[in-house]
């Protein structure tokens, strides 16, 4: 039997109807504390926590327009509780949106921006303000009923230099237009990795804590063109090293890439050099000033490249292992080593812990601003962190094409490598981005034409 979940206006007390009703004067009620504010109920029954919520937004913001939208958000996360998540509201006293988990939340969020139903599927915009409501009231019961939001909240910086909150993860969708994106020239990305070291044509620094850590975020994601979420968690003890080779491999796991697409992938050796200076040097230093200390950790006992073997602290006698290749996000956050470092490899240049994914967009951002300012202001003022997987995916494409990896590889395999066209290098480079076809990889390297005339040392990083 499903459960009716509704959101009604609030009603205004009337004194001259209660009279009417009654045949008398009503008593005098004092009306000081009485705040306007929809509400929700299951089954006929007033839903406490969230019509709670709805009160206190109300006395803080007496604006009825987006206390109806917040309440007609929170009732949706709630109807899907209770009628397709089988939370039920009353039997096990544990109230429906106190019991869910993040599972419950991955799930809503993959219905509302990946459905096939329209009258749940939500746009970009609509998800926003769904997570935004959703969001706004866990925060609001973790501060009134010490309750731990089913999802990590984080803090970013606004673009007015201000502090907010956000949901980390669960992004809204960005449909697929078939957007080639913005691959920028060896040059450029040059330009781009000063800016992380915020560092002008002149050669003058300018201070900035985060400069080696956003230096080498650039830098990976311009070697292997790995996505955000793989930055935002791949771990130290993933980072290949260095070989001789102007073109390297390294595995992209699985479990904290789109679609479950991990597998070996193709890497500029002259970008992992930033990586590995700061893993020895800024990140080093950081962790030996800086303690983590994550909820429900496991306690690392060794990790190599491919496995990490690991005690949890209710049963800290047991050892288990798990390879990096099947290890999610949330694994791999926990994790911390018996110095009291997350192995995750950027982190936060105050805290030491691993950096918020939304960190990574505002690398970008602050570092492109730079360059525009102080080093060229043609440089693409709408670059993304997503435009280093463009970038490195034209750039790898031109590689191919030129020749570069043929020339490495053993003899027996040279034809492998050899291409007379720049579709045939497409088909290669697919394969180092993850994806199954050939059309999704056109969309990074339509324009690799532009980049045929620049010498192919450029890519390599040979100026």
């Amino acid at each position: 039997m499903p459960h009716t979940v509704k959101v009604h206006e609030p009603i205004e007390y009337e004194p001259a109807i209660v009279a009417a009703v009654l045949g008398e004067d009503a008593l005098p009620i004092n009306l000081t504390d009485r705040v306007l504010a929809p509400f929700i109920t299951i089954n006929g029954r007033i839903h406490t926590p969230t019509s709670n919520y709805l009160r206190h937004h109300c006395t803080i913001r007496p604006n009825l327009a987006s206390a109806r939208r917040l309440a007609s958000d929170l009732r949706a996360w709630l109807d899907y509780l209770c009628n397709t998540r089988g939370l039920h509201p009353y039997e096990d006293r544990r109230d429906p949106v106190l019991a869910a988990t993040e599972d419950h939340f991955a799930a809503f969020y993959r219905q509302r921006q990946y459905g096939t139903d329209e009258e749940t599927t939500l746009t970009s915009r609509g998800w926003a303000h769904a997570a935004s409501a959703i969001k706004r009231f866990y925060e609001y019961a973790q501060r009134h009923y010490q309750h731990l939001p089913p999802f990590e909240i984080v803090t970013v910086t606004r673009r007015d230099g201000g502090t907010g909150t956000t949901i980390a993860k669960y992004q809204p969708r960005r449909r697929n237009t078939g957007s080639a994106g913005i691959p920028i020239t060896p040059e450029y990305a040059q330009y781009l990795l000063m800016g992380a070291l915020r560092t002008d044509l002149d050669g003058n620094q300018f201070p900035y804590l985060g400069a080696d850590r956003d230096h080498a975020l650039f830098a990976l994601g311009l070697a292997t063109g790995i996505r955000r979420n793989n930055l935002a968690n791949i771990t130290v003890h993933e980072i290949p090293p260095l070989g001789g080779l102007p073109i390297t491999t390294m595995r992209v796991a699985d479990h904290i890439t789109k679609g479950d697409a991990g597998g070996d992938a193709l890497a500029f050796t002259h970008h992992l050099a930033a990586v590995r200076e700061y893993i020895d040097g800024a990140r080093a230093d950081l962790i030996d000033r800086t303690t983590y200390r994550p909820a429900r950790p496991l306690l690392i006992e060794s990790a190599d490249s491919t496995t990490v073997r690991y005690r949890t602290t209710e049963a800290p006698d047991v050892v288990a292992s798990k390879r990096w290749a099947d290890a999610d996000e949330d694994f791999r956050r926990r994790l911390v080593t018996a110095d009291g470092a997350s192995p995750v490899l950027f982190l936060n240049e105050y805290t030491g812990e691993p950096l918020a994914y939304r960190s990574l967009q505002h690398a970008i951002e602050t570092a492109r601003t730079f360059v525009r300012e102080r080093i060229d202001p043609d440089f693409p003022e709408n670059f993304r962190i997503h435009d280093l997987r463009h970038t490195y995916a034209v750039h790898l494409t031109v590689a191919i094409y030129r020749g570069v990896i043929a020339d490495i590889v053993e003899q027996h395999r040279r034809d492998d490598w050899m291409v007379d066209h720049i579709a045939a290098a497409v088909e290669l480079v697919k394969f180092s981005l993850g994806h199954s076809s050939e059309q999704s990889t056109r969309l990074y390297t339509q324009t690799a034409h532009r980049f045929l005339g620049i010498p192919v040392d450029h890519f390599l990083g040979w100026f």
